[in-house]
């Protein structure tokens, strides 16, 4: 039995405010018309005194998404321009009602391939570029080598430096 896309939720669009007071809500949008406004009974309801009580209207039909002013005051702006008529929305897309900004996502705009029909060629290893070591270099001393030939020689300068003091206090 094959499931509809309106019985698959995470197949469903989604309007998600980024920005304001309601930061964060997210609404799954259904087949269908969908009202947008601050009015009880609003599908997607914003409480934003700057938007209309019916601000706009987004439609879910035949795989499209349709977005629509109706008539708001203060208009309805998609990505930065002001909406007139209707206006098909794409993944990504920024809404702006009122003085909130909405997102627009389509998990079904993900580019999907069905299982097996795309095959990766990999690429064939790459040579080495000029001048490249074909094996590692020698250390030029191991780090216990060089801690031991470094405590003598502090141990030296420091018996030096004793001997020194030694002899000049015992001179004068």
């Amino acid at each position: 039995m094959e499931k509809s896309m309106s019985d698959q939720l995470d197949l469903l669009p989604i309007l998600t405010v980024t920005s304001g007071p309601l930061r964060g809500a997210s609404f799954r949008l259904r087949p269908g018309v969908r009202r947008i406004g601050r009015e009880d009974g609003a599908d997607v309801l914003l409480d934003d005194p700057k938007v209309s009580r019916w601000h706009a209207t987004v439609e879910l039909t035949a795989g499209r998404v349709l977005l629509t002013d109706t008539g708001s005051t203060n208009g309805t702006w998609l990505n930065d321009e002001r909406l007139s008529g209707h206006t098909e929305l794409r993944d990504g897309d920024r809404i702006r009602l009122g003085n909130l900004e909405l997102r627009f996502f389509d998990p079904g705009a993900a580019a999907t391939d069905q299982l097996g029909t795309y095959r990766r060629q990999l690429a064939p290893p790459a040579d080495p570029p000029a001048g490249a070591l074909a094996e590692p270099t020698q250390l030029m001393g191991t780090p216990a080598r060089r801690s031991r030939r470094m405590l003598l020689m502090i141990g030296g300068a420091v018996a030096l430096a004793g001997g020194m003091t030694w002899a000049y206090l015992a001179l004068q």
